[in-house]
């Protein structure tokens, strides 16, 4: 004798399954069973929308002030074509077409500093130094450990004539980025703007330590020194920059000029 699963004899005793041969669900089963799927995907989706919400909360109540909030790779998706957009029109020139898809950049990723800081280069571009401002200062509060953000904002603070702003902005550069000699040079030229005159020597003479190769540093700081009457110490670094860029007529003005007043003084 040959059984099968059900223990019968090739399936020939088997009692006939109630209702006949129709195994198919009624209407009134299936009915159930849809609605039974659809209440447990929505409590499954409710659960995972508190679950996303919580850990949004902590990752909010955890994240340093002023530091860039995750974005979503929607976000990114949609605010993308516009930059690349606005990157094209401005390579051509056309600013007004460059803002408007920057804008459009910043409302789809407004967490992204990047895209608030070429917004507001462009709103420089354009004239626009307050709307620049603004932008740059949204770039500072996303990214405040970035120092190009300040260094660009200290940079459009003097454009505006606010200058206790714009040295501010570029000081707090200088020490968010210590080993950059041009931040310093930045710095150093507001305080002469400023007529902060030993200030600027000070940052001067820092850009010469981090860059002592370049020209323009040492004739800074000499112009520096001959504001504060180091005629001396000025020639020194007048020659030296003559010395690493020997076909710039104006360090070799300067040596002269220099040279034939006689009057010296040395810095302390």
């Amino acid at each position: 004798m040959i059984l099968d699963r059900t223990g019968y004899r090739d399936n020939q005793d088997a009692p006939e399954p109630a209702g006949g041969d129709d195994l198919r669900p009624s209407p009134q089963d299936e009915a159930a069973r849809r609605r039974h799927e659809e209440v447990r995907a929505a409590i499954l989706a409710y659960q995972s929308r508190k679950r996303a919400e919580a850990r949004a909360e902590a990752e909010r109540a955890e994240m340093p002030a002023g530091k860039a909030r995750r974005r979503s790779n929607a976000q990114v998706r949609r605010a993308a074509p516009h930059f690349s957009l606005a990157e094209f029109h401005r390579r051509r020139g056309r600013i007004h077409l460059a803002l408007a898809e920057y804008r459009e950049a910043t409302i789809c990723e407004p967490d992204n500093p990047f895209y608030r800081c070429k917004l507001g280069d462009c709103y420089a571009s354009a004239g626009e130094v307050a709307s620049a401002i603004a932008e740059l200062e949204a770039a500072r509060d996303l990214a405040p450990s970035n120092g190009f953000y300040r260094f660009w904002l200290g940079d459009l603070y003097a454009r505006a004539g606010r200058m206790s702003d714009a040295i501010t902005e570029m000081r707090k550069a200088t020490q968010v980025a210590p080993l950059d000699a041009y931040y310093n040079v930045r710095l150093g030229v507001l305080y002469l703007q400023a007529s902060h005159t030993s200030e600027a020597a000070e940052v001067f003479r820092q850009a010469v330590r981090l860059d002592p190769n370049n020209a323009s540093y040492h004739c800074l700081l000499g112009d520096a020194y001959v504001h504060l009457g180091f005629e001396r110490q000025a020639l020194q670094h007048y020659r030296s920059a003559g010395r690493l860029d020997p076909y710039d007529a104006a360090y070799v003005d300067r040596v002269r000029r220099l040279a034939t007043a006689g009057a010296y003084q040395l810095a302390p």
